[in-house]
C-alpha cells in the first residue's frame, strides 16, 4: 500500500522515499525432490517509516500533555523552570497584610485551634503541676514570637518565601532537602488538622441531629480507630476547606477575622462558664496524680522536666517557625509583622493553653460520665457538656455554637498554614506544573490516602516521632539564621535565587549544594538523635547525659547548627555573600522601600505587567 505524510508543507508518497528489493538466489535443484526452491528476501521500508511516524505521533501527543499540564502562563508574570506567579517575588498589589492582619493570622494558625486547646496534655504528662505548666508556656512562647520575628524578616524584606529562601544558605539544590522535609511534614498535619475539623462536624451535626454517632452511624471502621459518623465528619470538612484552597492568601485576611471574631469569645465564654460552674479551675490545679494519673516532678527532675516543657512549647509550633517568611512576605511593610508577633504570639497562646487546662480540669468536675479520663480535646468536652445536659436544647444550642466556632477556626490551620504552605512549596519544586492551588489541591487529595484517623488513634509512636520533629528543625532555623544574618547581613540577589546553573547564581556554590549548610545540619542534630530515639523508644526510661541534650532540642539544634555555619564559613568563606541585584528587575519594591538601596529599573516604578516578566527573563536568559 502507498501512504503519504505531511513534511514542511509538501505531499509526497511514501513510495517515493521507499526502495523495495527482491533477491532471488540461484535456483537450486533439490536431490530428493527435484524440486527448485526460490528465496526471496523483501526490504519493506514502508514498516520502518510507519514506526518512526507512530513514534513521532507518540512524542507530539506525550508533548502536547505536558503543554496542557503545565501552569497556564499569566499576562503579567513569567513562568520558567524556576518559577512562577506564586514563588516569585510579590509586587506591591498583592501585599495586603498589616498589623491587624497578622494578629488574624496567629490567632487561626498558631493559638485559637484545638492544638492550642490541647497543649496543656503534653505538659501535664511531664509531671508539671498547673502553673508549673503555664509558667512553660509562657517562657517557650516568648521565644517563639522572638524567633518568629527573626524568621519572618526575610520574606518581609525581600517578599519571597521559605523555599525560596532555603536556596540562600543550601544552595539552588540543596534546598531540596529542607522542601521536600516540609512538603511532607505538610501533607501529614493537613490531614491532622482534618481530622480534628471533622470531629468538630460530628459534634456540629450531634448538636442538630442528638442520635447521629450514637444510635446511627455507629458502625465501626478502619479496625475501629474510627466509625462512620467520624468519617462522615472527615468528608465534610475535607469539602469545606476546597472553597478556602481556591482563594489567593493575600485575601485570606478576611477569612481570618471571622474566624477570631468566633473563636475567641468561644474560648473565653467556655472558660468562664466553667470556672463559675465548678466554683474554681478544678481538682487538676491542685493535685495532677489523683487527677491525671502522673507523678509530681520533683527535684532535679522537676527542672528537667520545666526545660523540656519550655521546648515542647517551641518544638510544636517549629514547623511554623521555620516556614514564617510564606505569610509575612505579604507584609506592606517589613515592620508590619513585629509587634503583632512579639506581643500576640506569646498571648494568644497563654490565653488558650490556660483555657485547655482549666477547662478540663474542671470537666473531671463537672461530668461524673467521663471519670477515669481527661477530656482534652475541644469537640470531647462539648460531647460530654450536651450528653451531661441530656441533649437539652439550651445545650444543644451552645454546643452548636462553640462546634461551629471550632470549625471556623480548623479551617483556618488546615488549609493557610498547611495547604497553602505545600501549594507554594510544591509550586517551588515543580513551577511548571504547580501552582499554589494545585498543590492546595494535591494536599486536600491526599489527606484521604494518609489516613490520619490510624495516625491519631493507633500510632503512638509516630505520634512521639513527629511531636519531636523540632529536633530536626531547629539545626535548620540555626542555619537558615546564621546565613541571612550573620554572614549575608540581611542581603539576597533576588535574580540568583531564580537560576540554577553555574555561573550564573551566586547561590550555586558546588554542584548547587552548599555543603556548610549540610555539616552544620548534621551536627546540630547528630547530639540529639541518641535521645530522640531512646524518647520513641520508651519515654519513661532516661538515657544517661543524651536524653537530657534532646530535653533541649530546638535551641540547642538552633544554636550548634548557626554557630557551626558562620565558623565554616570564617574558615571557608562564601563567594561574594552580600550580593544584591542592581535592580528592581521583579517589580516587587514600592516607592517606601530601598530593599539596600536597589535602583528604580528604567528609572520608573516597575510594577507586575507584561513588560516586567519580559525583563525579568530577559535577565535570567
Amino acid at each position: 500500500p502507498v501512504s503519504s505524510h505531511h513534511d514542511g508543507g509538501r505531499i509526497r508518497s511514501a513510495a517515493a522515499d521507499t526502495t523495495a528489493a527482491t533477491v532471488a538466489t540461484v535456483p537450486e535443484h533439490n536431490n530428493t525432490n527435484n524440486t527448485i526452491t526460490i528465496t526471496s528476501t523483501h526490504t519493506d521500508t514502508n514498516t520502518n517509516v510507519t514506526n518512526t511516524n507512530t513514534n513521532a505521533i507518540m512524542a507530539g501527543g506525550l508533548t502536547a500533555l505536558v503543554r496542557r499540564v503545565q501552569v497556564p502562563r499569566e499576562t503579567d508574570v513569567a513562568t520558567t523552570a524556576y518559577m512562577n506567579r506564586d514563588t516569585r517575588p510579590l509586587p506591591p498589589h498583592r501585599r495586603t497584610y498589616g498589623p491587624w492582619q497578622f494578629v488574624g493570622l496567629w490567632v487561626v494558625t498558631g493559638s485559637f485551634n484545638i492544638g492550642g486547646w490541647t497543649t496543656g496534655s503534653s505538659l501535664i504528662a511531664l509531671g508539671l503541676n498547673v502553673w508549673q505548666a503555664m509558667l512553660t508556656v509562657v517562657v517557650g512562647h516568648c521565644v517563639v514570637g522572638l524567633v518568629c520575628v527573626l524568621a519572618g524578616a526575610p520574606g518581609a524584606k525581600w517578599h519571597v518565601g521559605f523555599s525560596i529562601l532555603q536556596k540562600a544558605s543550601w544552595g539552588v539544590r540543596g534546598a531540596l532537602f529542607p522542601l521536600v522535609q516540609r512538603i511532607v511534614l505538610s501533607f501529614i498535619w493537613y490531614s491532622t488538622q482534618v481530622y480534628w475539623g471533622g470531629q468538630c462536624v460530628r459534634t456540629l451535626i450531634a448538636s442538630m441531629a442528638p442520635s447521629f454517632g450514637r444510635r446511627t452511624l455507629t458502625t465501626p471502621l478502619a479496625g475501629g480507630t474510627m466509625t462512620a459518623a467520624d468519617f462522615v465528619g472527615f468528608v465534610l470538612f475535607s469539602l469545606l476547606c476546597l472553597p478556602l484552597i481556591y482563594i489567593r492568601p493575600e485575601r485570606y485576611h478576611v477569612p481570618f477575622a471571622v474566624a477570631a471574631c468566633t473563636v475567641i469569645p468561644t474560648v473565653l465564654a467556655m472558660l468562664v462558664w466553667c470556672v463559675a460552674t465548678a466554683g474554681g479551675a478544678g481538682p487538676m490545679v491542685s493535685d495532677i496524680s489523683a487527677t491525671a494519673g502522673v507523678e509530681q516532678a520533683r527535684g532535679a527532675r522537676l527542672g528537667w522536666m520545666l526545660a523540656l516543657g519550655v521546648c515542647t512549647n517551641i518544638g510544636g509550633i517549629s514547623t511554623h517557625i521555620f516556614s514564617q517568611s510564606d505569610f509575612t512576605r505579604f507584609a506592606r511593610r517589613p515592620r508590619d509583622q513585629l509587634a503583632s508577633q512579639l506581643v500576640f504570639v506569646p498571648l494568644n497562646t497563654i490565653l488558650v493553653a490556660l483555657a485547655g487546662i482549666v477547662c478540663t480540669s474542671c470537666a473531671a468536675q463537672l461530668f461524673p460520665g467521663t471519670a477515669g479520663t481527661l477530656v482534652w480535646e475541644p469537640y470531647r468536652f462539648l460531647d460530654a457538656l450536651q450528653a451531661h445536659y441530656g441533649h437539652s436544647p439550651g445545650a444543644r444550642a451552645a454546643v452548636f455554637a462553640a462546634s461551629l466556632a471550632f470549625v471556623l477556626a480548623q479551617l483556618g490551620i488546615a488549609v493557610a498554614q498547611n495547604a497553602l504552605s505545600n501549594g507554594i512549596d510544591l509550586s517551588a519544586l515543580l513551577p511548571r506544573f504547580f501552582n499554589l492551588r494545585r498543590g492546595g489541591y494535591l494536599t486536600a487529595a491526599a489527606a484521604f490516602a494518609m489516613q490520619p484517623w490510624q495516625l491519631m488513634n493507633g500510632a503512638s509512636k509516630f505520634l512521639t516521632v513527629m511531636g519531636g520533629y523540632g529536633v530536626f528543625l531547629g539545626s535548620m532555623t540555626g542555619v537558615m539564621f546564621a546565613d541571612y544574618y550573620l554572614v549575608r547581613a540581611r542581603r539576597l540577589k533576588l535574580t540568583h535565587l531564580y537560576e540554577a546553573a553555574p555561573g550564573k547564581s551566586v547561590y550555586w556554590f558546588r554542584g548547587g549544594v552548599n555543603w556548610r549548610a549540610a555539616a552544620s545540619w548534621t551536627l546540630g542534630t547528630a547530639c540529639l538523635l541518641p535521645g530522640f530515639v531512646q524518647r520513641v523508644r520508651d519515654p519513661a526510661v532516661e538515657l544517661a547525659g543524651w536524653s537530657h541534650l534532646y530535653y533541649l532540642a530546638w535551641p540547642l539544634g538552633c544554636a550548634l547548627a548557626g554557630a557551626t555555619y558562620r565558623l565554616l564559613h570564617a574558615a571557608f568563606p562564601i563567594e561574594d555573600p552580600r550580593a544584591v541585584d542592581d535592580a528592581d528587575y521583579f517589580g516587587t519594591f514600592g516607592p517606601a522601600e530601598t530593599a539596600g538601596g536597589l535602583r528604580v529599573l528604567d528609572g520608573r516604578e516597575q510594577t507586575p505587567s507584561k513588560d516586567s516578566a519580559e525583563v525579568v527573563e530577559d535577565k535570567m536568559a
